[in-house]
């Protein structure tokens, strides 16, 4: 893998954390479970620092980052999500919020294993990667037991 390869490939990781936080965002404004906004807000936290990592190595490659603030990639499997989620959530049903999030959460972590099924991967960003998964599988692990 080149490093412009590598590139895009974090570049979409920022998309799909960008996806995550507005997805988590609008699940804020249109939900009042405080419990859920507690979890909802650490989320948002939790991708900002990953799209933060992610934009640190995008630059150490010479790379540009796309715009870690706004940019979101209407072909991610994420963003189809995220849609879904903000057309549940207006519903204010606890159960169907969950299981949106949860779905969006599914995709997260599919985007990341199919970023790790690239084998020709840097072992430093590989780690880096693990890393967001396993957060991302235990957010999604969180979530799926809330609703249970």
């Amino acid at each position: 893998m080149d490093n412009e390869e590598l590139v895009e490939t974090l570049n979409d990781l920022v998309r799909i954390n960008n996806d995550r936080i507005q997805g988590f965002k609008k699940s804020i404004e249109d939900n009042e479970d405080a419990q859920l906004n507690d979890l909802f807000r650490h989320m948002m936290v939790q991708s900002q620092q990953f799209r933060s990592e992610l934009a640190d190595h995008i630059v150490r490659l010479d790379g540009s980052a796309v715009d870690e603030t706004t940019s979101t990639d209407l072909s991610s499997k994420v963003h189809r999500a995220w849609i879904d989620i903000k057309a549940a959530v207006t519903g204010k049903n606890r159960d169907t919020i969950l299981s949106s999030v949860e779905f969006g959460e599914n995709a997260a972590v599919e985007a990341y294993e199919d970023a790790l099924d690239d084998e020709d991967l840097p072992a430093h960003i590989k780690t880096l990667l693990e890393s967001h998964l396993s957060k991302l599988r235990a957010s999604h692990d969180q979530m799926a037991s809330l609703r249970h």
